[in-house]
Parts: C-alpha cells; sequence; structure tokens
C-alpha cells in the first residue's frame, strides 16, 4: 500500500470509531432521561406506556 492510502485509510477509521461513540453516547444519554422520566412519573403514568411490551410472533 502506498503512503497516502494508509493515510487515508486511518482517517478514515478514525472518523468511523468517532462517528460510532458519538452515536452509542447518544442512545445512552436518550435512555438515561426516558428512565428518569419514568421514575419521576409516579403512579399517574402506567410503566407499560414508556416501555411497551413487544409481542412475537409464533412462526
Amino acid at each position: 500500500m502506498k503512503k497516502s492510502q494508509i493515510i487515508a485509510l486511518t482517517a478514515l477509521t478514525t472518523a468511523a470509531a468517532a462517528g460510532l461513540t458519538i452515536y452509542w453516547l447518544r442512545r445512552k444519554k436518550k435512555h438515561e432521561n426516558r428512565k428518569i422520566f419514568v421514575s419521576n412519573a409516579g403512579y399517574e403514568m402506567a410503566y407499560d406506556v414508556h416501555y411497551p411490551i413487544k409481542y412475537k410472533t409464533a412462526k
């Protein structure tokens, strides 16, 4: 491989890793906020409204 190809591959790999990290952190924060909201909702809000049961169909 040429030196320029190695540099380009390294840059792309770094960008992909950064993108995945940002995506993971955003999902984690969204999940934490959802858990906080549900815990603060009290008895007025049903747990299954925020976390609906996902039924699997039999095949």
